[in-house]
């Protein structure tokens, strides 16, 4: 047989194995599996909202024709708050064929099974410098990144020179990011208060805001419950201080404790909170009406519960897109990812490097302007802006200080 008849040969087979591949592909009908490590019960951090949104996210996939007629399902594995056991669900679920990981953490491990697998994490937590700095990691919500969102917008709108900001003890990743998200905006007097795990009394710490008489106040505790005490107790004792934070650590309880407080209030929303203004919002709205009609999402804007049934919701649209659905084409679709992007979010690019000391990649994180007021997160401005870029941020007015304090 001569060359070219065997080149030709080599051809035709190649060609017949891609068209098998192909048929393969249209005839498997088994589940995409996706993982999805969280801790959801035996730790002071255990919150079960995500695990709850990710699988009313499955749902809404499967009911409208899963996977290119493939059933999506979604893996939930407890870690109950243990770094170990992070690294065994990462490591169970691999093994089971899941196409990448949500949540979890590279810090506690999980990142040694994607290189060993080179397997794309998918929305990870994202609060960790290991997570950011991990190429394998596709983030796209940061709570390090909110809480200087927060900080930024917050000094900007009410025009602060000083500042206090409350924080879990040792939490210096949100600490270090609040305090960039002021210097950002010009205030470099930053006053970090701790508070313990658990902590339910909080008048000694609103009692030290009122002794150091900041401009702004606020912070981020976990699990939102703490958030919500916080803001409680700052009302009881008639704080009037504005309150600024980010919308990452916020629960129904907490947006009806701000609405009711006696001080104006500032978030950083991280996914335009807004239904009539951006249409994945509305989805998402719909889809809690249908799946969660007894409303067991205690906090469905809070920024973990929306990243994590972003995480589901758009991991299968890009999954529509591929011929065959696996562990490398995913990850190889969004390793070339520059400009991601849904209307909820600004677009981003994954293979950036942001030039801010130990926090690469979080400055593809934007957000928007907003408020809490009558029992509901408000968009003020549908343009996000970004405390990495210095971008502008409206102040409030005298006058809407005191609308929203209701004065």
């Amino acid at each position: 047989m001569s060359p070219r008849s065997i080149s030709s040969a080599a051809t035709l087979l190649l060609a017949l194995l891609g068209f098998a591949a192909t048929a393969a592909q249209a005839d498997d009908k088994s589940p995409v599996l996706v993982g999805f490590i969280i801790a959801q019960s035996g730790s002071p951090f255990a919150v079960t909202d995500p695990g709850r949104v990710a699988t009313i996210a499955a749902q809404a996939v499967n009911d409208q024709g899963g996977i290119n007629g493939r059933k999506l399902v979604v893996e939930i594995c407890d870690t109950k708050g243990q770094p170990a056991a992070s690294l065994a669900c990462a490591r169970r679920l691999a093994d089971k064929g899941a196409i990448t990981l949500i949540g979890g953490r590279s810090a506690n491990g999980v990142d040694k099974i994607l290189r060993a697998k080179n397997m794309a994490a998918w929305f990870p937590m994202g609060s960790d410098p290991s997570d950011v700095r991990n190429p394998l990691s596709f983030i796209t919500a940061l709570n390090g990144a909110g809480a200087a969102q927060g900080t930024y917008l917050g000094a900007k709108r009410f025009g602060a020179k000083r500042a206090v900001y409350v924080s879990m003890l040792g939490n210096t990743i949100y600490q270090n990011t609040a305090k960039f998200g002021y210097a950002q905006a010009g205030v470099t007097d930053v006053t970090i208060i701790e508070v313990p795990p658990s902590t339910t009394d909080f008048a000694p710490y609103i009692a030290k805001i009122k002794e150091l008489h900041p401009d702004v106040w606020g912070g981020m505790l976990y699990p939102p419950e703490q958030q919500t005490l916080l803001v409680e107790a700052a009302a009881q004792q008639g704080l009037t201080i504005p309150f600024v934070s980010s919308n990452n650590v916020i629960e129904d309880a907490t947006i009806a404790a701000l609405s009711k407080a006696p001080f104006a209030n500032s978030l950083a929303l991280e996914k335009g909170e807004d239904a009539k203004r951006f249409p994945t919002w509305a989805e998402y709205e719909r889809q809690l009406a249908r799946y969660d009609p007894h409303h067991d999402v205690k906090g469905p804007t809070d920024g973990t519960t929306t990243t994590d049934w972003l995480a589901v919701w758009t991991f299968a649209q890009i999954a529509r897109k591929l011929p065959v659905v696996t562990v490398d084409s995913f990850r190889d679709y969004v390793s070339r990812d520059k400009n991601f992007t849904t209307d909820v979010l600004h677009p981003i690019d994954f293979t950036a490097v942001a030039p801010v000391d130990g926090m690469p990649r979080q400055e593809n994180i934007w957000a928007f302007a907003g408020h809490v007021q009558n029992g509901h997160e408000v968009v003020d401005d549908p343009v996000p802006y970004s405390a990495w870029q210095k971008t502008a941020v409206k102040p409030w007015t005298a006058q809407q200080i005191a609308e929203a304090t209701g004065k």
